[in-house]
C-alpha cells in the first residue's frame, strides 16, 4: 500500500477538521461531496429546517496558512473560478490552518465580479491569483453571519448574479421586453455591479470568438450585449470599450457593431471619449471608423448606403468595392473598414461635436 504523502495528510486533517467544526454549529449541516469535480464539501443551513440554502465548498489546508499585515493568503486556481463562474451555487473557496484550527473563506462568485469591474481574469492566461484575506473574515464568524445572507442569496451581490441568469433565460426563449427590462436592473445594481454586469456579457463575447457569428449562442450573447449597450452607453467608459471592440493587433466586429450603437444612442458621451486619437496608433482602422462618425454626427449606422469616400483619417481611406450595401447589411459598420486602404495623407483627429 502506498503512503500518504505529508500533504495528503495534512489535507485530509484539515477536511475532517472543518466538516466536524461545521457539525458543532447548531444552524448548520456540512456534507461530503469526495467525488464532485473541484468541491469537496456541502454546508446546508438547519436553522428553519432544511430549505436548500446551500454553500458549495472547496478546501484548502496547510499546517500553517501564510498571514501578513492582519490578512491571510489565498491562493485561488483558475479551474475553480472557472467552476464558481459557470455554477449557480455559491462556492466558498476555505484556508484550513491545521495547527491552530482555524479557517478563513472567500466567496469566488463575488470575487469574480467585484474584479469585472475593471478586469476579467479569466480572459488572461493565468492559472492562479493572489488574494489576501482578512483575519477577521473566519469560518467561525461566517456562520453566524456573511455565510448565512450568502447562503440565502442576500446581498447587491446576488443580486446581480440572478439578474445575469434571467437575462440569459429571457434571451433563450426569445422574450425581448423581459431582456429589456432585466438589463436595465442589472445596469442599475449598486456599487458598480452594473458594470461589472455589462463587462461579464463581454466576456462571453469574447470566450466565443468567431462562434459569436452564425450561432445560436453567438446570437444570444450578441443580443445581450447590444440591449445592454443601447440601454446604457452613457456609462460605458474607454477601457470598456477597449475590451469591447480590440481583440489583439484586430477587432471584433460584434464589438464594432456596438461600437456603432453607442454612436447611434450615445454621440455626446462617446464622442468626449477621444477615442479616434486613442486607437490611432493601436488599431488604425478603429479610429478611422470613430473619426468618421464624430466627423458626422448625423450618419446612424442602420444607413447601408453610407460612403466615406471623402473622409481620410489614421493613414487609411474607403475604396467602396463590389456589393458594398450587401457586405455591409451582412456584416454592419465592420463592412465599412474592410474595405479601407492605406494612404500617406493624414488628419488630425476632429474635434467632438
Amino acid at each position: 500500500m502506498t503512503d500518504r504523502s505529508s500533504s495528503q495528510k495534512i489535507g485530509s486533517q484539515g477536511h475532517k477538521w472543518l466538516l466536524a467544526h461545521i457539525e458543532e454549529h447548531p444552524h448548520w449541516l456540512s456534507r461530503e461531496l469526495s467525488e464532485d469535480f473541484g468541491i469537496d464539501a456541502e454546508f446546508e443551513m438547519t436553522e428553519f429546517g432544511l430549505s436548500g440554502d446551500i454553500l458549495k465548498v472547496q478546501i484548502k489546508s496547510s499546517d500553517q496558512v501564510e498571514r501578513r499585515d492582519g490578512a491571510v493568503k489565498f491562493i485561488i486556481e483558475r479551474k475553480y473560478l472557472e467552476y464558481a463562474d459557470a455554477c449557480r451555487y455559491p462556492i466558498i473557496l476555505v484556508r484550513v490552518d491545521v495547527a491552530s484550527k482555524e479557517a478563513w473563506y472567500l466567496w469566488l462568485q463575488d470575487w469574480l465580479l467585484t474584479q469585472r469591474v475593471t478586469s476579467s481574469p479569466l480572459l488572461t492566461d493565468q492559472t492562479s491569483w493572489t488574494e489576501w484575506v482578512s483575519e477577521a473574515q473566519t469560518i467561525r464568524a461566517g456562520l453566524d453571519g456573511e455565510l448565512k445572507k450568502i447562503a440565502r442569496w442576500e446581498g447587491s451581490s446576488q443580486l446581480a448574479l440572478s439578474l445575469r441568469d434571467a437575462m440569459h433565460a429571457a434571451t433563450a426563449i426569445g422574450d425581448r421586453r423581459m431582456m429589456l427590462l432585466l438589463a436595465d436592473a442589472l445596469a442599475s445594481c449598486a456599487d458598480s455591479l452594473g458594470q461589472a454586469g455589462l463587462n461579464a456579457v463581454i466576456d462571453e463575447a469574447i470566450k466565443l470568438g468567431n462562434r459569436m457569428r452564425g450561432t445560436q449562442e453567438g446570437n444570444a450573447i450578441a443580443d445581450q450585449l447590444f440591449t445592454m449597450v443601447r440601454r446604457h452607453g452613457h456609462r460605458i467608459n474607454a477601457k470598456t470599450i477597449d475590451r469591447l471592440v480590440l481583440r489583439g493587433d484586430s477587432y471584433s466586429r460584434a464589438g464594432l457593431s456596438s461600437l456603432a450603437i453607442l454612436y447611434d444612442e450615445h454621440l455626446e458621451h462617446i464622442s468626449s471619449l477621444r477615442l479616434p486619437a486613442r486607437y490611432a496608433g493601436v488599431e488604425p482602422r478603429v479610429a478611422y471608423y470613430c473619426a468618421f462618425r464624430e466627423a458626422n454626427p448625423e450618419h446612424n449606422s442602420m444607413d447601408v448606403t453610407v460612403d466615406p469616400s471623402a473622409f481620410i483619417f489614421a493613414g487609411f481611406r474607403y475604396r467602396r468595392s463590389d456589393m458594398s450595401w450587401d457586405k455591409y447589411t451582412n456584416r454592419g459598420p465592420s463592412a465599412l473598414l474592410d474595405d479601407l486602404e492605406p494612404v500617406e495623407v493624414d488628419l488630425v483627429p476632429p474635434t467632438a461635436p
